[in-house]
């Protein structure tokens, strides 16, 4: 009772938050004034968006293998080898296209040409003609990277050191003139290192980079002449340049599938990937000092390589 007498002579006044407590001035925002600027710089740093695993019962986790010099060789041909196929398929329609505009010029001789054939024929030149140079720049800046990645592992296999700079074979295949010989000389020498040859024997190169040597050559003179004719202002001086067009890209397209041809021989010669040569046989027991029985005349061909190893001569078959 004597609580409640209290209770009933206390006046309860309800305050807001803060009521008693004073404001503080509302300061005015300042106009954008552009980014921050530091007269040094800064030692902080955002922090990464994941972030790094904890280990767990087995350890942290293993650092990622570098690549191998094979591998990326390998890496390198792959790529090579597409843009030289879409290379040649694109060198192949242009040499269609050109062929067809020669054909539409000699049919002008003696009779008026519709217009839908002729636009047709325009637009399929202009087209062809943009796409294929493009591929074939693309092309050659891979061939280049790829022939870096050959000549120094064909260098680390055979002990040597190449005989030519990177330099010196990057200007060799772009300037007119030594262009005809450097490239096919260090895909020579890339051969000789890595067929084992001696350093001091001259390079023999084999059919595949023969073949390549002449197909580039050839494509390389004869765009320059196709180049050539078509400054002329002559009627027919036009006419020649549409042929030389043509038969340049036939040669074109050759050297492209020669390119494909070379790249695959070289890159296997230089980093033989393993690969499963069928399944591993029994083809007889022996014991110590007997002879080494013939093979089963039911045993298969495939098993018969198995057999022996595969291409090397090793280990490397599928076990089956």
């Amino acid at each position: 009772m004597h609580c409640g007498r209290v209770l009933a002579g206390v006046r309860w006044v309800a305050l807001p938050p803060d009521a008693m407590r004073p404001r503080e001035p509302r300061r005015s925002r300042r106009p954008y004034a552009g980014p921050p600027r530091y007269r040094a710089t800064p030692r902080w740093s955002l922090r990464t968006w994941m972030p790094a695993p904890e280990p767990g019962n087995d350890g942290p986790l293993a650092t990622p293998p570098a690549r191998e010099p094979e591998d990326a060789l390998r890496r390198t041909a792959g790529l090579l080898v597409r843009l030289a196929a879409v290379t040649a398929v694109l060198a192949g329609i242009a040499a269609l296209a050109e062929a067809w505009r020669y054909g539409l010029l000699v049919a002008s001789r003696s009779s008026a040409l519709s217009a839908g054939p002729l636009a047709f024929s325009d637009a399929l030149v202009t087209l062809v003609g943009l796409l294929a140079p493009v591929m074939a720049v693309a092309t050659g800046a891979q061939f280049l990277l790829w022939l870096h990645r050959a000549r120094g592992l064909a260098a680390t296999i055979s002990g040597t050191r190449p005989a030519r700079s990177t330099r010196a074979v990057v200007l060799g295949s772009v300037l007119p003139g030594p262009n005809l010989t450097v490239p096919g000389a260090a895909l020579a020498e890339v051969e000789h290192a890595a067929s084992g040859e001696p350093a001091t024997a001259r390079p023999r190169p084999s059919r595949p980079v023969r073949r390549w040597w002449i197909a580039w050559d050839a494509s390389v003179v004869l765009g320059v002449l196709a180049v050539l004719r078509g400054l002329g202002d002559s009627t027919q001086a036009l006419a020649d340049a549409v042929l030389l067009h043509a038969v340049a890209d036939v040669a074109a397209a050759v050297a492209a599938l020669a390119t494909v041809v070379v790249v695959a021989h070289l890159t296997e010669l230089l980093a033989p990937e393993l690969r499963p040569a069928g399944r591993e046989a029994v083809l007889g027991v022996r014991g110590p000092g007997e002879p080494a029985p013939d093979p089963a005349p039911e045993a298969s061909a495939e098993d018969g390589v198995a057999a022996r190893g595969g291409r090397g001569g090793g280990v490397g078959a599928e076990v089956g």
